[in-house]
């Protein structure tokens, strides 16, 4: 209170206000008591202010700290991860769906750019064709995974055999939902081989019509491209990570083979005979040289062909593809004998 009297008493001078009542400010400044440290010793222990205490917070222990960013963490990545269908593998998966189709939008764009001018023309009888043996490709895909219909999964049924647990994670293939239309071009090109990009977008060279005879063999490659596509290869975190030089071919050969994997399948599921993998494998053999094992593990992203040609002849994998074949098959005959039109 006296210092508040004083610095009042002091302002007023200072505005040299007319009105201001100096001696009576200086006499109770004078008259007004001090609190002393003896003033303060004679105060009850509940009127003297004491330094608040910080209250304690769970966050400052550091092992609760500790156990609810790991609790955190699991959730995220829980959250984050998927089980590809097929082959029931469990990834990381860093990117939404949209996110993945802006992605594969651009970079097919750019690819149409680059081969604008040596693009066949779909009317041509090659698109034509490739175009029908796509659409098998992909009908086998969005039936057998339960897109048209989830009690109709010839696919994911005969994968999952014996994991139908109630707590297992399912197979993700939300990402394929919606995806009414693929995008398929043929470019006049001698290389050998196909590429895809995310959303639904194939790009096929003439090369490959050229040394793949059988309608077969070409679908097992088309189908080997939607394969990537089903198990989201590119939203991947393996393939979003900045890895060194020497560890990225041993993901990319993983993915490799996974969609092989699931392109055997989905060429059974379609109608086609396994087989034509397999011919496809023995082809590829002929004409790829064999790598050193150095090579191979730090170079080279796609495994050899002798390498696929041995997983794609594996038991399970041939009786999964065995099992879908058939039942196609039979589906066909059904179809062909009750639905078809009548011949007049």
């Amino acid at each position: 209170m006296n210092r508040l009297w004083c610095s009042l008493s002091h302002t007023l001078r200072r505005c040299r206000a007319p009105g201001a009542p100096q001696r009576l400010l200086d006499w109770w400044c004078s008259s007004a008591s001090r609190v002393t440290p003896a003033l303060l010793r004679r105060c009850p222990p509940s009127t003297v202010s004491r330094p608040l205490r910080r209250q304690y917070r769970w966050y400052d222990d550091p092992r609760k700290a500790m156990t609810a960013t790991a609790i955190g963490l699991s959730a995220t990545v829980m959250a984050a991860c998927q089980v590809v269908p097929c082959t029931n593998r469990s990834h990381l998966v860093v990117l939404s769906a949209q996110k993945e189709r802006d992605l594969g939008e651009s970079h097919f764009t750019e690819l149409k750019h680059i081969y604008r001018h040596r693009t066949v023309d779909p009317h041509h009888p090659d698109s034509v064709r490739v175009r029908l043996i796509a659409d098998r490709i992909i009908h086998a895909a969005n039936r057998g995974l339960g897109i048209y219909d989830s009690r109709d999964a010839p696919l994911l049924s005969v994968t999952r055999k014996g994991k139908k647990k109630p707590w297992a994670r399912q197979p993700h293939t939300r990402h394929l939902h919606g995806l009414d239309t693929w995008e398929l071009v043929l470019v006049s090109d001698g290389r050998i081989g196909a590429t895809s990009s995310p959303g639904g977008r194939i790009l096929v060279f003439t090369g490959l019509l050229d040394w793949l005879k059988t309608d077969g063999e070409i679908a097992f490659c088309i189908a080997h491209e939607i394969g990537h596509h089903i198990a989201r290869h590119t939203a991947d975190i393996t393939s979003r990570l900045l890895l060194p030089k020497f560890l990225r071919p041993t993901f990319i050969r993983r993915a490799e083979r996974e969609a092989d994997r699931i392109g055997i399948l989905l060429l059974a599921a379609a109608g086609f005979h396994p087989d034509h993998a397999l011919s496809f494998a023995k082809k590829a053999a002929t004409v790829v040289p064999k790598y050193s094992v150095l090579k191979q593990m730090l170079e080279i992203t796609h495994p050899h062909p002798e390498d696929r040609l041995a997983r794609l002849s594996e038991a399970k994998t041939m009786e999964e593809a065995l099992e879908l074949y058939r039942e196609a098959t039979a589906r066909d005959k059904v179809t062909e004998k009750y639905f078809s039109n009548p011949t007049m």
